[in-house]
């Protein structure tokens, strides 16, 4: 069982986290387009953050998943300050997830508009947050 959790919580990683790098990529990439060429081509690549939300969702259903198989005191004293605040982290994150759902579909609704300019200001908030959930697993289970 540990193992497919493990398997799981990789994917996951992969999932979200790369999702995040990809449009980081993107968005440099698409410096040279015209603001309305731009606009209209990261609304249709838009779809990937699909990725970011099954990766958040398949970290959170397998950590859950390490809980209940590990026990709770015993993940919560093996990880010590640094689990904690990956679990704070996580928090944070999934509620800039919602939000920048909310962005993109208001985007989509407005074709563009002004709602754009704010999709990766939070996205680069979102990218190092989860740079720094990483970091922090790594320090908390070495």
């Amino acid at each position: 069982m540990y193992a497919v959790l493990l398997i799981l919580h990789f994917l996951g990683l992969a999932l979200g986290v790369g999702t995040s790098f990809a449009f980081m990529t993107l968005g440099i990439a698409t410096k040279s387009m015209t603001p309305e060429e731009r606009t209209q081509f990261m609304l249709k690549v838009s779809v990937l953050s699909k990725n970011g939300s099954i990766g958040l969702a398949l970290l959170i259903v397998s950590g859950i998943g390490f809980l209940v198989t590990r026990g709770v005191g015993e993940v919560m004293r093996w990880g010590g300050g640094a689990f904690h605040a990956k679990l704070l982290l996580v928090a944070i994150l999934a509620g800039l997830v919602g939000y920048l759902q909310v962005l993109l579909k208001k985007a989509r609704l407005a074709g563009g508009g002004p709602t754009m300019a704010t999709i990766p200001k939070v996205s680069r908030v979102a990218l190092i947050i989860s740079v720094s959930i990483v970091i922090l697993a790594v320090v908390a289970f070495k």
